[in-house]
């Protein structure tokens, strides 16, 4: 992409396609989001791209070639390492982090082959005994250099196949990005907070961030999202999935609480326009209860697995995504394992997501260019936690 070109992305979710094109003045000059139902070779997601792409430069008078992809996976792996140096001369800084990128790749590629990296990034640099959060953004001259990195990867047959598709559509992709993980960040930048968790339950997985200190210490996936409350719906009602699922948004806009306890009264909600049966609201609640239970469960045990401990007491839980919407007029009382400071919700609109996508690809372009050669806030605090 040159300057002169405008710069278009596509946020790829399992059931939402977004779709923004700026202008070099980054203006956005056009925007659409499409609703999608998942199949395992995403021709619905393709047919949907190329409707908009088609509408896009009919609207904006330019062909478009070249994407930006924002996309997750339920397959999302970290990975933690450190490298070092002992010069024999003094070496600028960004020499050797070049260096050691190199060298990192090649390490991923000989241990890590079936993955590809999306995202480096620095933990820690030390630099003669002298510690930094971040690479210094001044020449410095050093002999001792050691950075302690985490590196992103998603699968290479999973962004292979999408690469692919794109490409029999006659759509370049430039780079491709962590959607979860740019949120965050641009999230973690508006609060001042010293703990903070964001759950981000998606359609086919949820995903776990933490920061510390506005540093990221924990990434992970599970693949359990949305999709498997949608599920327990239609096969307990013995429903269509499509219909299950605008029952589970028809909870979005409410003010509802789902408890464990007992209700004598059997409250019914009727929904004629979606099914020719009325479902007891009561036990409708209770299975998306159970499964929100176990999304968080499993998602938090992530950390214990990887030996990562958090005090949750002095940590603030932050939902965000499709999936946090069921929870931003709704009380959900679960077991209370966590005990969070406060728990709120982040809202975005869907052409924001593309812009966050935006921002990330113009403040890291040099660095994710070089990674892909080589290889105020919306805050609502709502009951979760029973105390």
């Amino acid at each position: 992409m040159n300057e002169n070109e405008n710069i278009n992305v596509i946020d790829f979710g399992s059931s939402k396609i977004r779709f923004a094109a700026f202008d070099k003045n980054l203006k956005e000059i056009f925007s659409k989001t499409q609703n999608v139902f998942l199949n395992d070779n995403y021709l619905k997601h393709f047919e949907e791209i190329n409707n908009i792409v088609k509408n896009a430069e009919k609207k904006i008078s330019s062909h478009i070639q070249d994407i930006i992809l924002s996309l997750d996976s339920k397959d999302l792996f970290t990975i933690d390492l450190s490298l070092r140096k002992d010069l024999e001369v003094k070496t600028e800084i960004q020499k050797a982090y070049d260096n050691f990128v190199l060298e990192l790749n090649q390490i991923i590629k000989t241990n890590y082959d079936s993955y590809q990296i999306l995202h480096i990034i620095i933990n820690k640099c030390i630099i003669d005994d002298q510690i930094f959060n971040e690479l210094p953004k001044n020449k410095i001259y050093s002999k001792n250099i050691k950075i302690e990195f985490k590196v992103l990867c998603f699968r290479k047959f999973f962004l292979n196949h999408l690469v692919n598709n794109f490409k029999k559509n006659s759509l370049n992709i430039k780079t491709i990005i962590c959607t979860s993980y740019i949120k965050s960040l641009i999230y973690i930048n508006k609060i001042d907070l010293k703990k903070v968790s964001f759950l981000e339950i998606g359609w086919e997985r949820t995903t776990i961030i933490v920061f510390e200190q506005k540093k990221l210490k924990f990434i992970q996936s599970i693949p359990i999202g949305g999709q498997h409350i949608t599920k327990d719906i239609s096969k307990i009602f013995k429903i269509s999935l499509k219909d299950a699922e605008k029952i589970k948004k028809s909870f979005n806009k409410t003010h509802t609480e789902f408890s464990y306890k007992n209700v004598d009264e059997i409250d019914r909600i009727e929904l004629r326009e979606i099914i020719d049966k009325n479902i007891s609201t009561n036990l409708l609640k209770k299975v998306i209860l159970y499964r929100v239970q176990e999304i968080i469960d499993l998602s938090f045990k992530k950390l214990d697995n990887f030996g990562y401990k958090l005090n949750f007491k002095d940590s603030d839980l932050f939902l965000i995504g499709e999936g946090s919407l069921l929870f931003d007029n709704n009380s959900f009382y679960l077991n209370d394992k966590f005990n969070f400071n406060s728990i709120n919700c982040f809202k975005d609109k869907d052409d924001q997501v593309c812009r966050y996508g935006l921002n990330y690809y113009l403040n890291n372009k040099v660095k994710l260019r070089k990674t892909i050669k080589n290889q105020g806030i919306f805050e609502k605090f709502f009951n979760l936690f029973s105390r």
